[in-house]
């Protein structure tokens, strides 16, 4: 695929900034525990994203 970095990037900051709404949410304290795990998921996709760009897979 031509356009993977790209797509890498895209996807890391999507990632970032649902991580960053629902830490908000949190935040405010109107969470529940699926909130929780959404923040851990969503955390977890973009540095993996993160880490495969620095790789360059």
């Amino acid at each position: 695929m031509e356009n993977s970095k790209t797509l890498k990037i895209v996807l890391a900051v999507a990632c970032f900034v649902a991580a960053g709404v629902t830490g908000y949410q949190i935040f405010r304290g109107n969470y529940e525990t699926m909130d929780i795990i959404f923040l851990i998921l969503f955390l977890g996709a973009g540095f993996m994203y993160v880490v495969r760009l620095r790789k360059g897979a």
